[in-house]
């Protein structure tokens, strides 16, 4: 009877036992695929490989994780991404294909689950002795996307003391899998990036390359603009939408005669209509490509006044595109700064000076006093200093 009891006691224990690590699993694949979502979520390399450590850590119970990615040539792992508050202290250190746990990893293309490091001599304490740590379990997977290694990514020593085993490793092979997708699809998209970027920037010094008293202007306001930007705590993606604008404000002047564009005099009241056609212009040209489809409103109103009375519609206040405002008072900064024809430049302490000046009635006094707290900064400033006699109103 006492052995029939204790049969039963242990039957219902390995039930208890098996469905609790039946749980555990499903908990484990739930997070898995929530992790899988996540990392699909961005484009962005760095703020992907942050995620990857954070979740490779949670999901592994780990002290520490960190990604390795080779070089082009394929000479080098660069640490990319490394866990904890020493992960600056690696941002330089590189290792050969071959050396250490991860080096091994590379060069093999295979796993590596090592429950203790001290007996195993392809480990290498380099990693250790610079960031003053100690390595006691470690998995190591390497990172691939099809049938090419890119790297390897490794958690070491789980936070309650026992080594890690075959179920992390297959867990964790399985967020390298999405991982290694995902970064892949990042350096796609920041190449890409760069391309398209690349390709804005040739168009728009096309367009100042027309006169060459207006070499770099566009790339310029871009950049004067970008700093109102950050003083304005506007966000990554704001911010790239405000560049594009900036960059692409005088697009429309390829729709004006040139003989207008360099004329050495000032403009006639003729002529000064003609160039003021330019940001409808511009806003027309771009409606076709509908990634532009944010900023055309940006580049159509860049001329207008906060006070009213500027063009093409004489909108004002509010109802002028926040990133308009911001680069119209770029692009006087820059004009004002810079030698033309029929006027030699202001100083960059007159051109600041004049922009306070016209502060609610031709520029939105927001947008002013981030001007002003990023040109004190030495954020916003032009090389050229020509004094004028007279310092007329901003144009």
């Amino acid at each position: 009877m006492m052995t029939d009891n204790f049969t039963k006691n242990i039957d219902k224990y390995l039930e208890y036992d098996e469905n609790l690590r039946l749980r555990i699993k499903i908990e484990k694949l739930e997070n898995l695929i929530e992790a899988t979502g996540l990392i699909a979520s961005t484009f962005k390399l760095d703020k992907l490989l942050d995620m990857v450590m954070e979740i490779g850590m949670e999901m592994m119970n780990a002290e520490g994780c960190s990604i390795l990615l080779l070089d082009e040539e394929g000479e080098k792992l660069q640490f990319v991404a490394v866990s904890g508050k020493k992960k600056d202290d690696l941002k330089n250190m590189t290792i050969k294909p071959g050396e250490g746990i991860a080096g091994w990893v590379v060069k093999n293309g295979e796993s590596l689950l090592i429950k203790d490091v001290s007996s195993d001599d392809r480990f290498s304490n380099r990693v250790d002795r610079k960031l003053k740590q100690t390595t006691k379990s470690i998995i190591c997977v390497p990172l691939e996307i099809k049938g090419k290694i890119i790297g390897a990514a490794e958690v070491i020593n789980r936070k309650d003391g026992r080594p890690f085993d075959e179920e992390s490793l297959s867990l964790f092979r399985s967020l390298a899998i999405q991982s290694a997708v995902a970064i892949e699809r990042s350096r796609l998209y920041a190449d890409l990036n760069d391309l398209f970027f690349s390709t804005i920037k040739t168009l728009a010094s096309a367009i100042d390359a027309k006169d060459h008293y207006t070499q770099g202007h566009s790339e310029r306001v871009s950049e004067y603009s970008i700093e109102i930007g950050k003083t304005l705590n506007l966000d990554e993606n704001e911010l790239t939408k405000l560049e594009l604008s900036a960059m692409l404000h005088d697009i429309g002047k390829i729709g004006i005669p040139e003989k207008i564009l360099t004329k050495k005099t000032f403009l006639d009241d003729k002529e000064r209509k003609e160039i003021q056609k330019h940001p409808g212009i511009g806003a027309r040209m771009l409606v076709p490509i509908k990634q532009f489809g944010e900023i055309i409103s940006c580049i159509r109103h860049h001329h207008e006044r906060y006070g009213g009375g500027g063009y093409p519609d004489g909108i004002k206040g509010e109802a002028i595109p926040f990133f308009s405002r911001i680069i119209a008072v770029a692009d006087t900064f820059d004009a004002m700064t810079s030698n033309r024809p029929y006027r030699k430049a202001f100083s960059s302490k007159q051109a600041v000076g004049e922009i306070k000046k016209f502060s609610g009635i031709q520029f939105d006094p927001k947008c002013v006093k981030s001007f002003l707290k990023a040109s004190a900064k030495g954020k916003i400033k032009n090389n050229v200093h020509v004094p004028r006699r007279s310092a007329p109103a901003a144009q």
